[in-house]
């Protein structure tokens, strides 16, 4: 078979149409739902908060990276014009709290939710900082 430029033209602008639809692809990719995840540990907010001032390797040994369930009061909620929603659940009076970025698809559920109400919310583990991080998080209902 003979390679010709025409031959040679087509077959590039081919791969070129691929890898751009796969680079399109993966561009536009969410992460998983973890509605359906089964947490490691059900805790709450004091008792992470505790572990982890104490003894933070200990807490990342068993929660880092993660899926973990917290429970406790909201003391803020900051939402940046639905881009981005943090929910802070602990102690007002307490330095560290656990601090929740909630995953997009469930930014409706914080809405019928204030300052100082219970909460359940599931999330990834990511650390220890100021406070302990929890990633794409979800809101638990009652029934669960």
């Amino acid at each position: 078979m003979v390679l010709s430029k025409k031959n040679i033209a087509i077959t590039a602008g081919l791969i070129v149409i691929i890898m751009t639809g796969y680079l399109y692809k993966e561009y536009h990719r969410q992460l998983a739902d973890i509605t359906s995840v089964q947490p490691v540990a059900k805790i709450n907010v004091a008792a992470i908060v505790n572990l982890y001032q104490n003894d933070e390797t200990k807490a990342n040994q068993q929660y880092l990276n993660k899926t973990i369930q917290v429970k406790g009061a909201i003391t803020e909620i900051i939402n940046q014009q639905d881009t981005l929603i943090n929910v802070f659940i602990g102690d007002t009076n307490s330095v560290h709290n656990v601090s929740c970025l909630l995953d997009k698809r469930h930014f409706n559920t914080i809405k019928k939710y204030t300052t100082g109400q219970q909460i359940t919310i599931k999330g990834i583990c990511t650390g220890f900082l100021l406070d302990v991080e929890l990633n794409r998080c979800v809101i638990v209902q009652d029934n669960q």
